[in-house]
């Protein structure tokens, strides 16, 4: 039994350890099973002091979010307000499955994850959360991405936007986070063994203490059969989901910023170059009514009047040229264009670290002790990150 013993927290690769007791027989007593961990059992618990009281913040700060929101003058009647709102609601959902300290984890992990006190039951609802408020806020952030690139370059009407693509830019979202979050349920798929993490998502149950036993059979002293999840596609399904995480939805909101960024720039350089008259005049009026400023900034009222005084002070002295609506289009354009940039390196900051250690446990790789506490506070913040954009 002492061969299994943690290798040091300053290299903190759970996932060897895993591997390790999956080739060895023998069945390691109890007492020797608190003994064996006592280094990882502390790295989690320092990680999960950290991860849940960033989650308790980003919880709070997506909470207030949505009440700035409310309370705004737009509410809920612009799109923009609309896909910020249920990215707020998928960060809350994420952050609720770190904010317990490890209190729903099943206690018979616990010499390993520090505060486990849960069952099964506790742990469904903690792996159903993290899955579900993981996608929902990343896809949302997607969403987002690509409200601004329909406005800032294709010029889209917020009437189009809301008839012809918002129903798409909710619902992709919403079905394919619930939809990995049944199947996951479904194929018992929420499983925790300390390799992946202080929440529930392991595919397939496979803790220290099921070494040796078959699977489908409970060891004496615990609850849960080991091997659980083994018998159907959870892997396969845990593996689809973490794709659209690590890979998708950078993917899409990098791609999707780059070409607002391209288009912006391409149109300063025309104006600068050639004047306002060489801008694009295709952009729909409507969009110039709906699709302001001040709805971008969050409906701030004294900005919007002072706009609106400077723009009739300017008009009265004859300021204004025959294309100011090609000049407050660039404008607008940039600064929708900036709050995008501004969401998406709020999620790059956040789910980076998670990236990384994940690429790195997935080329064999150890993962340094600093990485785990960065992801640690990181992953579950960026309730915050969006409270202090908007």
């Amino acid at each position: 039994s002492r061969s299994l013993k943690t290798p040091s927290c300053h290299t903190c690769s759970l996932k060897n350890i895993m591997n390790l007791s999956r080739m060895l027989t023998e069945i390691i007593p109890i007492e020797d099973l608190f003994a064996v961990n006592t280094e990882t059992r502390d790295f989690i618990q320092t990680r999960t002091i950290i991860s849940s009281s960033s989650a308790i913040i980003s919880t709070i700060s997506s909470s207030t979010l949505i009440w700035m929101i409310l309370r705004s003058p737009q509410r809920l009647t612009t799109t923009r307000h609309r896909i910020l709102f249920g990215m707020a609601v998928g960060d809350i959902i994420f952050s609720l499955s770190f904010a317990v300290y490890n209190a729903m984890m099943p206690s018979d992990v616990n010499y390993l994850v520090w505060n486990a006190q849960g069952n099964q039951t506790t742990c469904n609802v903690t792996g159903f959360t993290s899955i579900v408020g993981a996608l929902m806020s990343s896809l949302y952030n997607c969403s987002l991405n690509i409200y601004s690139l329909a406005i800032v370059k294709y010029y889209k009407t917020d009437s189009y936007i809301q008839k012809k693509m918002e129903p798409f830019l909710h619902g992709v979202p919403i079905v394919i986070s619930l939809a990995f979050g049944f199947a996951q349920l479904a194929t018992q798929g929420y499983n925790s063994d300390g390799s992946l993490g202080t929440t529930c998502i392991t595919p397939i149950y496979h803790p220290p203490h099921c070494i040796g036993i078959e699977d489908g059979q409970v060891r004496e002293g615990f609850e849960i059969p080991c091997g659980r999840g083994s018998d159907g596609p959870s892997e396969i399904i845990f593996f689809v989901a973490f794709t659209f995480v690590v890979f998708v939805s950078p993917t899409t909101t990098g791609v999707t910023l780059g070409q607002m960024y391209r288009h912006v720039s391409r149109q300063e350089r025309r104006m600068g170059r050639y004047g306002e008259g060489s801008l694009d005049h295709s952009v729909p009026r409507e969009n110039n009514n709906t699709t302001t400023t001040a709805s971008v900034d969050g409906g701030n009222g004294v900005n919007s009047m002072m706009r609106s005084i400077v723009t009739f002070v300017k008009s009265a002295v004859g300021g204004l040229s025959s294309h100011s609506n090609s000049n407050q289009n660039s404008s607008t354009s940039r600064v929708v264009m900036v709050k995008a940039r501004a969401y998406t390196a709020a999620f790059f900051m956040t789910y980076s670290w998670y990236i990384v250690i994940s690429v790195l446990n997935g080329a064999g790789r150890e993962t340094p002790l600093v990485m785990g506490y960065l992801a640690a506070f990181f992953t579950p913040l960026q309730g915050f990150c969006n409270l202090v954009i908007f």
